[in-house]
């Protein structure tokens, strides 16, 4: 299941990110990256996914979401 698929509220767990190098190190800096837990804020199924990743609110592309991998842990 991809991040862009996720309902608002949900915490998932980031397995994989399928994408080229500039695209994974642009995530990476951002600290999102496999293994992290993130929580999807807001996923209105059309603009970006905002997700709270340590604390911060990061805006992930709907592109970029569906790139990125996880699984539901609550």
């Amino acid at each position: 299941m991809n991040l862009g698929e996720i309902k608002n509220g949900s915490v998932v767990k980031v397995l994989s990110i399928d994408a080229g190098m500039r695209l994974f190190n642009r995530l990476a800096s951002m600290g999102l990256s496999a293994g992290k837990t993130v929580t999807i804020v807001r996923n209105s199924g059309e603009g970006p996914v905002i997700v709270d990743l340590d604390g911060s609110r990061i805006a992930v592309g709907r592109g970029m979401a569906e790139k990125i991998f996880v699984e539901t842990i609550k």
